[in-house]
């Protein structure tokens, strides 16, 4: 028997399906999400440690449309189910951003963190910045997220911003997990 490696402190789903690591399949969780389509709001609550950043990189994963996650997903529960797979895999602009490890000792350096991982999560949505459809005042805040110069009432919409930046580019609803 081959020795398997866990993952420990890895919450990405496809590095974990790529690298080989030990995986207990969950995927059944996406298709009781998705059953009857994507819902407006889904509160997923557990205790730390239990493996909801996984789950919302798994979901991620299997909707964003940027991706092309077949292959991470076959001979996964959900794999099995070729209708759901055929109707939502891929099929979804997403925002996918964790404030797993967001912290400070005071609000300005916890503001700070955030601000620092949301210009991160942005440099992956770059490539809106080419649109012409998308307004040069959405842009420009983007562009001042991007540079943590956002003042903080950008920062608080950024996700709005966002969403409604990869909805004018795709032309389909965008998908936050959070």
């Amino acid at each position: 028997m081959a020795d398997l490696q866990f993952p420990v402190g890895i919450s990405n789903f496809s590095e974990i399906r790529t690298k080989g690591y030990y995986y207990i399949d969950k995927t059944n969780l996406i298709a009781e999400i998705l059953d009857g389509g994507i819902p407006k709001v889904n509160l997923i609550t557990r205790p730390r440690r239990f493996g909801k950043s996984l789950g919302m990189s798994t979901l991620a994963n299997f909707l964003d449309i940027r991706k092309d996650s077949k292959q991470l997903f076959e001979g996964l529960a959900i794999s099995k189910n070729t209708e759901l797979c055929k109707k939502w895999m891929n099929q979804c602009p997403v925002v996918f951003f964790s404030f797993k490890d967001t912290d400070g000792l005071t609000f300005e350096s916890a503001y700070g963190m955030l601000c620092m991982k949301l210009a991160f999560a942005f440099q992956d949505y770059q490539f809106l910045l080419d649109d012409d459809a998308i307004s040069d005042d959405d842009k420009g805040i983007f562009k001042r997220i991007l540079g943590r110069t956002a003042s903080m009432d950008e920062t608080k919409s950024c996700f709005l911003l966002l969403t409604r930046m990869l909805e004018i580019h795709f032309k389909k609803s965008a998908v936050v997990i959070l």
